[in-house]
Parts: structure tokens; C-alpha cells; sequence
């Protein structure tokens, strides 16, 4: 598989946390900011099918009047 350029722009504070965690790691800043992006969609896509069936589902019972009282504390 080829790799493809993503450029994005980021807070200093989170470049500065990317390039300490870098140097502790002994490895290109790219390579972190890699790492991160594959964690993140590898969890979205695990997690995200069943998050979107329990939001379908509560708009469901919501919208047939099927819902439960919640009280806070």
C-alpha cells in the first residue's frame, strides 16, 4: 500500500506534546501523529457501529413515546 501526504495544522501545545512524546519514543514526529490517526479511526469504526445503532434505537423509543425518567444525582 502506498502512503499518502496529510497535511493539517495544529495548536503549538499539541506540536510541542507530539514532538516531546517523539523524542522520548525516538521517532519522527510523523510517525506519532501516524500512530494517533490509526488508534483513532481503528476505534471509531470498532465503537461507532454500535454507538450509532443504540443513538437509532433511543430516537426510535423516543419518538413512540417509549421513553424513562432520569433524574440527575
Amino acid at each position: 500500500m502506498s502512503n499518502k501526504t496529510l497535511s493539517t495544522k495544529v495548536p503549538e501545545k499539541l506540536r510541542q506534546q507530539v514532538d516531546e512524546i517523539a523524542s522520548i519514543e525516538k521517532r519522527a514526529p510523523s510517525s506519532i501523529v501516524r500512530l494517533a490517526i490509526e488508534h483513532y479511526v481503528n476505534t471509531y469504526f470498532e465503537l461507532h457501529p454500535q454507538f450509532k445503532a443504540d443513538i437509532l434505537e433511543a430516537r426510535a423509543a423516543m419518538r413512540d413515546g417509549d421513553v424513562e425518567d432520569y433524574e440527575f444525582g
